[in-house]
């Protein structure tokens, strides 16, 4: 039997906010030895408001669907800061309040569409990843039909949550294949700026909609965009200047992942984005010291930021491969 925390069958735009933060108290843990039996997973009630629960060592507080505006989309990414917890959305982001976990309240919300819409938060700033072909600079609901348009934005957002009733819209950063997830960084060394490592799974755009983007297979253009990060550094004092100052390689000269007798396609989800498979996902690992991840193909790479000599935001260093 696998072990869990809690599992939920529901449609994901209906997942709203749901918090479990209330974890059994230790000396209750202890008494727990073995997960129940039979696994109370099997046969749960599928269902929208309805669906069936399942919850072992932990206490569901509230649940609560996301606004009118949010309902229909699907939810991607939760960011806390204090008592906020900003929610990403298909459709742009909620900001909740948690300050009573039992009754979370919307403070605000900002509809911006552009998936995948996850979301990180810094101090003040907060950064949302853009990645879908129809993700307007003006926020607009329109779409971009275009296929090649200066009103597209692939990337990151950033947002200046300083007053949550009055978000500003302070900036982006376009990349070649947008940002389906990333992470922020900090440098101890340079406490003026922040770093936002992203990632993209989308195909590439075109060169005539963002100059320097190619499409080809590293081996054939040194200066693709495929198997690479992007390293966006973000002055504090300035975000509108945000700015890429490195697109590490962290894949040259991997090993050929293991494959199955018979290679999956890609999935419809990437082919509906103009993906061909080739993409990657970074995981996040948290700021300062430790490590990040990310996968692509099959592959797993731990990434390095050791504040060892020599260190810098801007250069993370491969470790060791994952199967």
């Amino acid at each position: 039997m696998l072990p869990y925390c809690l599992s939920v069958r529901r449609a994901l735009p209906l997942l709203g906010l749901a918090l479990a933060l209330a974890a059994v108290p230790a000396a209750a843990q202890q008494k727990i030895k073995t997960t129940p039996s039979p696994d109370p997973r099997e046969g749960l009630k599928a269902g929208k408001f309805d669906a069936g629960i399942a919850i072992w060592n932990m206490k569901m507080l509230s649940t609560t669907p996301s606004p009118g505006p949010f309902a229909l989309n699907t939810n991607s990414d939760l960011a806390f800061s204090g008592t906020k917890v900003y929610q990403g959305n298909y459709d742009g982001l909620m900001i909740w309040d948690i300050a009573n976990p039992a009754k979370p309240y919307l403070v605000n919300w900002v509809h911006c569409p552009a998936s995948q819409s996850d979301v990180s938060v810094y101090k003040n700033l907060l950064f949302v990843s853009a990645e879908g072909l129809t993700g307007r600079m003006d926020c607009g609901t329109g779409g971009v039909p275009d296929p090649v348009s200066k009103d597209r934005v692939r990337g990151i957002r950033i947002f200046d949550m300083t007053d949550p009733l009055k978000p500003k819209y302070v900036g982006n950063v376009q990349t070649c294949r947008g940002s389906h997830t990333h992470t922020v960084v900090t440098d101890k060394n340079d406490p003026d700026n922040v770093y936002v490592y992203i990632s993209g799974s989308a195909g590439v755009r075109s060169a005539d909609e963002l100059p320097g983007c190619s499409g080809l297979a590293p081996d054939a253009d040194p200066n693709s965009a495929l198997f690479r990060i992007e390293v966006i550094k973000v002055p504090l004092a300035d975000p509108s200047k945000a700015a890429i100052v490195s697109s590490p390689r962290i894949f040259t000269d991997l090993a050929p992942a293991p494959t199955r007798l018979t290679p999956a396609a890609p999935s419809p989800n990437a082919a509906a984005r103009g993906g061909a498979g080739a993409r990657a996902r970074l995981v996040p690992g948290g700021g300062g010291r430790g490590a990040g991840g990310r996968r692509s193909r099959g592959r797993g790479v731990v990434v390095r930021r050791s504040w060892g000599r020599g260190w810098r935001a801007t250069r993370p260093h491969r470790s060791e491969p994952v199967p």
